[in-house]
Formats: C-alpha cells, structure tokens, sequence
C-alpha cells in the first residue's frame, strides 16, 4: 500500500523501540538524491554500512517512529534489512531481477542466465519473534544452556570490518556479539564457547532469521550439476546502483541544459518524473528535427 508516496510494509522480524514490538515501516524509492550519495561519499563506505545508510534516508518511519536514524537502522535484524533492500529494489527498479552464474563444477563453467522476481525471495512475516533467545545444546555428553539473540545491523557492520582481512574471525565476533549467556549444566557460566555448541547456535540463528542467508537452488543446463549460490541483496542492488552512474549524470546534463534547473533541482525528483521530462524532451526534439 502507497502512504504519502511511501510504500507500508511488514517486515519479517521487527524490533522494540522503547518496550514496544513494531513490524511496519514505511519505504519510499531511491531518488536521484540518494544515487548521488552513493555515488560519492557512499562509495567509499563497506556494503553493511552503505546499506545502513542508504535504509536510514529511504526508510520513513519504524512503527509510530520517524524519519529514522542510523542507530535504529543498524538495531534491525539482517533478515530485516535483506527485506528492505529486496523491496527498495522492486519499489525503484522493478520486479524483476537478472545475472549471470557461473557453473562451479571445474570441467563445466558454463554461464548462467538467470531471471527472478522480487516477491519469490521475499519470506512471509516470521509466527515468532523476541529480543532474545534461550537454547538448551549438547557438546559431547555436556548440557549447555544458551542465551542469544539474532545477529543485527550493528554487529554486520562490526564484523565487515574484521572480514577484510580474517573472514573467521569476523563469524566469531558476529557470534560473540550475539551470543548474551552460556551455562553449563553445574550453572555457572562458560566463558568460551564450545566449538560444536557455537556451531549449533549459529545453525539455530539462522533458522530464526532465514531472511538473512538467501540461497538459490540452481541446475547446470549444461552438466545437469545442481548446487546453491547465495543471494546477497545488498551485493546485487549495489552493483545496479554502480551501473547506473552515467545514466544519472547525463539526466541532469541533459535537462539543465534544455530546462535550465540545476543539478540538485534534477537530482532532488523523483525518478519517474525525471524520465517522464526526458521522454517529453526527446519527443520535442525528435519534431523539432522533423520539421
């Protein structure tokens, strides 16, 4: 449903701003001026916290909250915030989504077309959610009792950094973060987490949060190889975005020079509107060239 030129949207997880469990939002597209940060100061951000930034200017209001900062930005879920980047997506550059995947069997490689939608990697709104978690594990014939909760925004961003150079230490500090209590079966609290119990918890989060790690079910027509490719929204609008530079900048070159408006003017409107005046340009000149 549109709002005041928003789109309403129920999030699949949802979060507690001030005692208070919300799940709707309200989103709008990106604009030209949203591109243009991107495109400068965005592009110099990793892709968790050019994602938050991106969501805290397109995201209008969290439940009775708006507009909202990037601190509420990072407080979502990863599940929440993949939703958010699938619906950007659809909202600004439709529903359809295309790439190329290539076979990863070694004597194939065969390139692969591939033509989604939107609304087939969107999960319905989760029956459960809560701000913690508790968890009863076994580690060879030891009882663990585990407190968590679901990896957010924050803890993302955190760990992107740290991937950069070690990627198993970014999954440890993810799950450090995350990981609230442990105790053993005595009660008393376990300072290192057990290999097979991290593993099992990191299972479990993922279970709670499927949202968050989308993977593609793929067949090789060429080999007939089946394997999963995961599906990073983030990752995937980035590189649209990227794309569409040249684009943007001839827009504004284009109508400043007919119109006469300036570069924040162009920027500022919304997409549609600017490629409903270049349409009305090109038609202008094309008659003008004709007679």
């Amino acid at each position: 449903m549109i709002v005041d030129g928003a789109v309403a949207i129920t999030l699949p997880g949802g979060c507690w701003l001030d005692d208070a469990y919300h799940r709707e939002v309200r989103l709008r597209p990106i604009s030209g001026g949203d591109e243009d940060f991107l495109l400068d100061a965005g592009n110099l951000l990793l892709p968790a916290h050019r994602a938050t930034a991106l969501l805290a200017r397109c995201l209008e209001s969290l439940g009775p909250a708006g507009p909202l900062t990037a601190e509420t930005v990072r407080s979502l879920t990863v599940g929440d915030r993949e939703a958010l980047l699938l619906h950007l997506r659809r909202l600004t550059l439709g529903e359809r989504l295309q790439g190329v995947v290539d076979c990863p069997t070694s004597d194939c490689g065969e390139k692969m077309d591939l033509d989604l939608k939107v609304g087939d990697l969107l999960l319905p709104p989760y029956e459960e959610c809560r701000r913690s978690y508790e968890a009863e594990v076994a580690d060879n014939g030891s009882d663990y009792s585990v407190r968590f909760r679901l990896p957010n925004g924050a803890d993302q961003e955190d760990a992107a950094v740290v991937a950069r150079t070690d990627p198993q230490a970014a999954a440890e500090l993810l799950l450090h973060r995350c990981v609230e209590s442990v105790t053993g079966e005595n009660g008393e609290p376990v300072e290192t987490l057990p290999p097979m119990v991290a593993d099992q918890i990191s299972d479990l989060m993922s279970e709670l949060d499927p949202q968050a790690e989308l993977t593609l079910s793929l067949t090789c027509p060429a080999c007939d190889h089946t394997f999963l490719a995961p599906f990073d929204a983030a990752s995937y609008l980035f590189r649209e975005l990227d794309g569409r530079v040249k684009r943007l900048y001839r827009e504004v070159h284009l109508l400043a020079f007919y119109y006469h408006w300036s570069e924040a003017e162009i920027i500022d409107m919304p997409d549609r509107k600017r490629r409903l005046y270049l349409e009305l340009l090109e038609e202008a000149l094309t008659e003008e060239a004709q007679q």
